[in-house]
């Protein structure tokens, strides 16, 4: 019995480093990082509000209540064109750039609107009080997502704060997977003799493609060594897989073929993995038609 971090390891050793290659950003979902990527741009790229409120002086809101008079409006888009002085007050939403002469916004919660220009500020706030600083979240040359990471919906954000429209990722493999078996029944038919649901590959298909990758699901192979190897060559062939999963076939069975197929056709190590179920494991490689070993990666049906 092998241990499973010992199988692990001999089944990295065996498989190969894919090409970095360069994408748009929206194909690099789920796919890993290969270079760091540094902001060439601060988020946020100006200083702005993070609240819905009024930008104010700290020094007209030190003492409270204090009413104000508002001289205007700033939405988040639009660009100040009038300066807070002296009691004086912008209504201001969130996101908005922060005016000039404003160091601190009050929350709108904390106030309560007189009139049509007034306002009554009923809570003292410091300076930098609701203000997101320019480059207050990333500054250019910051490193914001290292090599080896994957990139989910939040990394996606991220590099979308920063304007990077390309990645440098590994790309996506394809894996085909294959279940074997004269019992496997796939179509909602009802079961003969001797039948069973076919479980395995159906299964396999979603942990391949949760694991990064693209799934080829090529379907159900009967019990007959011709079709088994007709299938696999193809695979690597025509089909373009980088790599293959095999379900059934692998244990000391008269009618295991998958291990009767890949045992004169490829490169295999079979193993007993100290694990229960699924002790029964292939690996190996298969030669494409432009001499690159593809791995095979053979599970037990149970």
């Amino acid at each position: 019995m092998t241990p499973l971090h010992d199988v692990r390891a001999m089944v990295l050793a065996r498989c190969s480093v894919a090409t970095p290659v360069r994408v748009a950003r929206a194909d690099a979902a789920n796919c890993i990082v290969a270079h760091d990527v540094v902001a060439t741009e601060q988020v946020p790229p100006f200083a702005n509000t993070a609240v819905d409120g009024y930008a104010v002086r700290s020094e007209d809101v030190a003492n409270v209540p204090v009413e104000l008079r508002v001289i205007g409006e700033l939405a988040a888009g639009a660009a100040p064109t009038i300066a807070v002085t002296a009691g004086t007050a912008i209504r201001i939403m969130t996101g908005a750039p922060i005016p000039d002469g404003c160091d601190c916004v009050v929350m709108v919660e904390d106030t309560e609107r007189v009139g049509t220009d007034g306002v009554n500020i009923l809570k003292s706030v410091p300076a930098g009080a609701a203000i997101r600083a320019a480059g207050s979240d990333v500054v250019v040359g910051a490193t914001v997502v290292t090599a080896g990471m994957r990139v989910t919906p939040m990394i996606e954000g991220v590099l979308a704060s920063i304007n990077a429209t390309h990645v440098v990722v590994y790309p996506r493999v394809k894996v085909g997977v294959i279940s074997t078996g004269d019992e496997l029944v796939d179509d909602g038919s009802p079961l003969g003799a001797g039948q069973i649901r076919e479980s395995n590959r159906t299964m396999l298909v979603r942990i391949v493609e949760e694991a990064g990758a693209t799934a080829i699901d090529l379907g159900i192979i009967r019990d007959n060594e011709d079709e088994l190897e007709a299938a696999l060559r193809s695979a690597v062939s025509t089909g373009g897989c980088d790599a293959l999963v095999t379900s059934g076939g692998v244990s000391m069975g008269d009618y295991d073929i998958v291990k009767a197929v890949l045992s004169r056709i490829a490169d295999m190590n079979w193993v007993q993995v100290a694990m229960k179920p699924a002790k029964p494991f292939a690996f190996g490689t298969l030669l494409n038609p432009a001499g690159v070993s593809i791995p095979i990666f053979g599970l037990p049906g149970n």
